[in-house]
């Protein structure tokens, strides 16, 4: 899947002359939490968002004004802090320093520049101009459809044999790369699968639950894992023993 697939192409944009109360508006109207900035000619140079506009003066969230120190030191940066805290114009307050993504770019290679540089959408940008834009709710989205083919096409319990199931799961578990072979032991009966063996802190119990509840056809995974505490070296009990009895649901 690539970012063409799930982009949201008819997105609103903002002018760099136009005022930020009508950046504000468009935003709360579309109820988006950045909108790309446009010039005259149509080309992308910036992008508003909420977090532009957390520290204004209008609100009091501006914080105070530096010594007179940091004026000589860095005056330019001050001057732009200063514009983006007291400007009316969205070119005052607009990030300009643009992270984008092409059409044609995995799903893997959004993901990876929007957790890189901790931002929460990439403008789409084909030819030099915007095509559409890419955010974590259009991820969801992919994410929560490809979970709904998954569970549509999962086999029913009479489907797969737990000779079967066993044999995915234990690979599904050698996948991970975590765990010698061997160590884990696996049984199924009736798609319940149940886990045995000792694990090297507590942190790897929901690495090998998940390769577990992935594979299809499992109904259900009985965790009765036991953890080495590498503190004390002593063994914790599996979450068997506690009130839940360790038993999820796939």
């Amino acid at each position: 899947m690539i970012v063409r697939d799930v982009m949201t192409r008819e997105v609103a944009t903002v002018q760099d002359d136009a005022a930020i109360e009508a950046a504000i508006a468009l935003m709360l109207e579309r109820r988006v939490s950045g909108l790309p900035v446009l010039d005259r000619a149509g080309a992308l140079v910036g992008l508003v968002s909420e977090g532009d506009f957390l520290r204004r003066r209008e609100l009091d969230t501006a914080p105070p004004q530096p010594g007179w120190i940091q004026y000589i030191v860095d005056p330019g940066r001050l001057a732009e802090t200063y514009a983006r805290e007291h400007g009316r114009g969205v070119s005052d307050v607009m990030t300009r320093a643009l992270v984008t993504v092409s059409p044609e770019a995995t799903l893997a290679e959004a993901a990876a520049l929007m957790a890189r540089h901790r931002i929460r959408r990439l403008p789409v940008v084909a030819q030099g101009r915007l095509a559409g834009i890419v955010a974590r709710a259009d991820l969801l989205r992919a994410l929560h459809a490809a979970l709904g083919r998954s569970r549509a096409t999962t086999p029913s319990p009479s489907a797969r044999s737990d000779a079967e199931i066993r044999a995915t799961v234990e690979a599904a578990i050698a996948e991970t790369g975590l765990f010698p072979a061997g160590r884990i032991s696996v049984a199924v009966v009736d798609g319940t699968v149940t886990l045995h063996g000792t694990l090297v802190g507590e942190r790897q119990r929901a690495a090998i639950r998940a390769a577990a509840e992935s594979v299809s056809g499992v109904q259900m995974v009985r965790d009765g894992l036991a953890s080495i505490d590498a503190r004390t070296n002593g063994a914790d009990p599996p979450p068997g023993d506690g009130p839940d009895g360790g038993v999820r649901a796939a």
